[in-house]
């Protein structure tokens, strides 16, 4: 009896061993894996960013980016959206006073003068170069006949994108209080206009002559200094899209690079102001995508199994209930470790006080 009491202690040891070391190293890795994110300091000088993987929307990395903030002009790319949607490129807008005015002075525009017609290609081309700001609100008024109504049209399309912390009031991203947005959710709003090649197209453009042919033509060039191969920021492996400024929002920017089949998507929001030539937000963009396609490879691995995505799930559903109780940070997988311990203590301590009975009776 002692040598099989004996036994069976070992036993107990060696499985509460195994529990124990298995159910720690899984939860440290779990805590690596959480705050790895966190812990990489890339040095960046804008206050929110997220760095997105184009053909498996991964988030790569983020900082603050579900802080809601100003987005200035990059706000166009919803605009753009929605015109592409509900627009014919070829529809002729004659330009009126009610487009024009409505942008407040100190603002860029094309130009655009009551009476004039263009396209709305056109439009979209001075939209998105050079950020034109009654080109917004030409495109704003001729599809919704009022920038309020564009506006509720703005929020029901971010809304259906998946946008959780953005409210938009106007077509260019003018300042407004109300007017605000993340990074994540203009993440969410870009990687859609991707699917669009009309705004795409536009956005790799360095400059564009409206009415070429005509008195009357202007040329304007790109704010994005990162595909300008004559700037200081030029980055070779940058495709687009679209930048913005107000001194309430900083230096914004969407940004997307390609380099062989590696393909990002980057949004900085409140970057200083360029100082000494240094264009910091596009300082942050090449900072990120540098890290991008540094670590492709573990960015793009294969998807788990899909059972496995639904333990991971109920996984992160449990430590969520969790989060406020002393015992914060227990995974599904421990906790079910534990209760097989508990239940092997208990077969064994039953087996125990069986074999004891017997004893005593003999």
């Amino acid at each position: 009896m002692k040598k099989n009491y004996k036994l069976i202690i070992n036993i107990l040891i060696i499985i509460l061993l195994l529990f124990s070391t298995t159910s720690f190293a899984e939860e440290s890795t779990n805590t690596t894996d959480t705050n790895e994110n966190e812990d990489m300091n890339l040095n960046l000088y804008s206050e929110s960013c997220i760095l997105i993987e184009h053909s498996t929307g991964r988030t790569a990395y983020e900082k603050n980016s579900d802080k809601q903030m100003y987005p200035a002009s990059i706000t166009k790319i919803l605009t753009a959206i929605l015109t592409v949607e509900n627009c014919n490129l070829n529809d002729t807008v004659t330009i009126t006073n009610e487009m024009i005015s409505k942008v407040p002075a100190g603002y860029t525009t094309a130009y655009l003068t009551a009476g004039e017609k263009v396209t709305v290609e056109q439009l979209l081309n001075v939209l998105l170069i050079p950020s034109a700001n009654d080109a917004g609100f030409a495109l704003a008024i001729h599809i919704s006949g009022s920038v309020e109504k564009f506006a509720d049209l703005m929020n029901a399309k971010a809304e259906e994108i998946g946008c959780t912390n953005s409210h938009f009031t106007n077509p260019s991203g003018i300042h407004d209080e109300e007017h605000y947005s993340t990074a994540k959710d203009m993440a969410l709003i870009t990687l859609y206009a991707t699917n669009y090649p009309q705004i795409t197209d536009i956005g790799c453009k360095t400059s564009y002559t409206l009415h070429p042919s005509n008195s009357n033509s202007r040329t304007f060039y790109t704010t994005n200094t990162l595909i300008k191969p004559e700037s200081n920021s030029y980055y070779e492996y940058a495709t687009g899209l679209k930048t913005g400024f107000t001194e309430p929002a900083g230096s914004c920017i969407i940004a997307t690079a390609k380099k062989d089949d590696m393909e990002f998507l980057a949004v900085i929001l409140n970057a200083p102001e360029p100082k000494n030539n240094v264009v910091y937000r596009d300082e942050d963009c090449k900072t990120l995508f540098e890290y991008g396609f540094a670590n492709y490879e573990d960015i793009v691995k294969v998807e788990e199994p899909a059972n496995q995505q639904i333990i991971a799930q109920n996984d992160e559903q449990i430590t969520g209930y969790l989060k406020n109780s002393p015992i914060k940070g227990i995974t599904l997988s421990i906790i079910l470790k534990i209760g097989l311990s508990l239940l092997g203590i208990y077969i064994l301590l039953v087996i125990i006080k069986s074999r004891s009975k017997k004893s005593i009776k003999n």
